[in-house]
């Protein structure tokens, strides 16, 4: 026998549904994988994604897909890329709230004059 159950990553993001078998010498118990959760994640709206935080899954911000600029100098940010800025090293994962330092507004260009 098998049942679904949602696994998340190391930071409690939903990864995807799979399964767990059931024990052969424990009839009823079944072999849940680590990280793995019994109960559902909600469906996310735009811009969210479910993540596991103790017994509960919330929904995030979701940036991981969304192109980000640095406010300062209006370059392209890449997630996870580790910046030197005046507070020290910065980095953003792409999801949770989305922190000063980047914008959704892509940088208009300069034109010389």
């Amino acid at each position: 026998m098998q049942k679904t159950v949602f696994q998340a990553n190391d930071d409690g993001l939903f990864l995807y549904e799979t399964v767990a078998n059931e024990l052969a010498l424990t009839p009823g118990s079944f072999n849940i994988p680590y990280g793995a959760f019994e109960d559902a994640p909600p469906a996310p709206p735009a811009g969210e994604w479910p993540r596991r935080v103790g017994d509960a899954w919330v929904m995030v911000a979701d940036y991981r897909t969304t192109p980000l600029w640095v406010v300062e100098t209006g370059a392209s940010y890449s997630i996870g890329a580790v910046l030197d800025g005046a507070g020290g090293n910065v980095s953003y994962p792409g999801w949770g709230p989305l922190p000063d330092w980047l914008t959704q507004v892509e940088p208009v260009p300069s034109i010389p004059a």
